[in-house]
């Protein structure tokens, strides 16, 4: 194990090609709940290795108040320094093979601030987004998963921050899955849409695929 503090790795059984290529995963306001690292485990299928970042010590939740609580209790100033420790930490584990991020919505906006800092290769995000300026900072391609119906953010948001990636000349793909809600694609809590998530899953695995190479299909 990765000397990351909660951290959870999944590596692939065989080698995966001619280069190892890595995802840090960070997980939404619930915490590193089970699903977190279930799709490791799937990344690892697909030939990617996976390291999971735990911002909360541990602490989960599937009520959406306490993980306000969890948001608010949080060591805001820590978690930046977490992921970032987790990407050198994953480059390191597959030789210096290509990284990307892969965040739900808290999770995602940390996973995005990495992006700007030009250390990973791709970020596959779900319903996140940064600020305009930020966005022009990202080079890395994009991948953005929107619900149709978000508490959190109005639609104005994200095409704003869609549009500061294409201004910057950054490869971005954006899909809003309908009849969906803010944490649909969380398989432990009660907004879980069964058939949005697995279409976007199939999805991400095969950005992350394509854009960090080296895997290989599962089975």
């Amino acid at each position: 194990m990765p000397d990351v503090q909660g951290a959870y790795l999944a590596e692939p059984s065989a080698p995966s090609g001619p280069q190892r290529a890595g995802v840090v995963v960070v997980h939404d306001w619930y915490g590193q709940l089970p699903h977190v690292r279930a799709v490791c485990d799937e990344l690892a299928a697909a030939g990617l290795t996976a390291l999971a970042v735990d911002l909360y010590g541990g602490r989960t939740t599937t009520d959406p108040e306490q993980a306000e609580a969890l948001v608010d209790g949080m060591d805001r100033a820590a978690a930046p320094t977490r992921v970032d420790e987790a990407t050198r930490t994953l480059r390191a584990r597959v030789e210096g093979g290509p990284v990307g991020v892969l965040g739900w919505s808290l999770g995602g906006m940390y996973a995005l601030a990495q992006a700007t800092a030009g250390t990973v290769d791709a970020a596959a995000i779900y319903y996140a987004a940064l600020d305009t300026d930020d966005a022009a900072r990202i080079r890395c391609p994009v991948l953005l998963h929107l619900a149709e119906v978000d508490e959190f953010d109005p639609p104005e948001h994200f095409e704003g921050f869609i549009a500061a990636l294409e201004a910057a000349g950054t490869e971005v793909q954006s899909h809003t899955w309908p009849g969906t809600e803010h944490s649909f694609a969380n398989r432990d809590v009660a907004l879980y849409a069964p058939a949005q998530a697995e279409q976007a899953w199939a999805a991400t695995v095969g950005f992350l695929r394509h854009h960090l190479g080296g895997a290989r299909r599962p089975g």
